[in-house]
């Protein structure tokens, strides 16, 4: 089964996280099946491929909550 998730990214106290498409029992770490977006928690933005999300997410992926609640904040599902 897929999960939609937050990979973390950057530097020590500079955290970007990647928004990714994996298997849900893989690591964090481990392989991506597709990058879906980015966000920057400190900036408070990023970019999403909206269209791949809805297709993932018709198509039976699971998601994070904390994925959830941002993309909800930024109106990319409902």
């Amino acid at each position: 089964m897929l999960a939609i998730r937050f990979q973390k990214r950057g530097k020590k106290n500079q955290k970007i996280f990647r928004l990714v498409l994996q298997e849900k029992r893989s690591k964090l770490s481990g392989k991506v099946i597709r990058v879906l977006g980015w966000w920057n928690p400190f900036l408070k933005n990023g970019e999403f491929k909206a269209d791949l999300i809805k297709f993932y997410l018709k198509n039976g992926a699971d998601i994070s909550k904390t994925a959830l609640s941002i993309l909800k904040k930024k109106k990319i599902i409902q």
